[in-house]
């Protein structure tokens, strides 16, 4: 039988632990295999001026939590399909036509939250009636236990409404939960907002793509 050297043997061991294939994950936050439609043109319910967060979707906390470090490389947008006067009302009353931005938020207590990252603004009114997803020239980083939220400046048709009590989002405005027109929305990194404002029975129909850091496997234990 012809012998190996050795050497050469542990070498061929040490070219094997090497090669074991570490590989960041794609995740898509805000998923869920419980499909709904955003509404619009009947009835047509819109977010506006306010930054806009899923705390539960069909009893998932948080749905848009990181489960990683990492980075937020797309989101996508399923938008109503609106009439043109609906348009132009909406145009109109919140200061312009449909806008969108991704936010990375950290939570702070008393449903205070912190904007750690974000995107820069995107229109999204020729889109409306689709599903569209948009690509980050610059990626945000996440860390683990952040969330990803939407913020609208304007307005956008982001909602699926009479879902279960399951359902539900806040918004960030820290009194008067009927008030649609005042500016809440948060626009700069650093800022923060308490989000008292829980709407339920409603969906926000977006999710964002993150691709979650690699981790380095750990190093064999030795031998005793």
């Amino acid at each position: 039988m012809k012998r190996i050297p050795f050497a050469v043997a542990a070498l061929g061991c040490l070219l094997a632990v090497a090669a074991i294939p570490v590989s960041a994950k794609t995740v898509e936050l805000g998923s869920s295999p419980v499909a709904v439609t955003a509404t619009c043109p009947s009835p047509c319910f819109v977010v506006t001026r306010t930054t806009a967060l899923q705390v539960r979707t069909a009893d998932l906390p948080y749905p848009t939590t990181a489960p990683a470090d990492g980075r937020v490389v797309a989101f996508t947008l399923q938008l109503g399909q609106l009439n043109t006067k609906q348009i132009h009302f909406f145009n109109s009353t919140y200061g312009g036509t449909a806008r969108v931005q991704i936010t990375v938020l950290r939570q702070k207590p008393k449903r205070f939250f912190v904007v750690e990252a974000q995107s820069p603004v995107f229109r999204i009114q020729p889109f409306l009636g689709t599903t569209v997803q948009f690509p980050l020239d610059t990626t945000l980083p996440v860390k683990k236990g952040d969330v990803v939220a939407l913020t609208v400046p304007t307005w956008a048709p982001v909602l699926a409404v009479n879902l279960p009590n399951t359902n539900g989002w806040r918004a960030s405005r820290a009194s008067n939960c009927r008030d649609l027109v005042t500016q809440t929305a948060q626009v700069s990194v650093g800022a923060q907002a308490q989000y008292k404002c829980l709407y339920q029975t409603a969906r926000l129909t977006y999710t964002a793509t993150e691709i979650t850091t690699p981790v380095p496997p750990k190093p064999p234990k030795k031998r005793k």
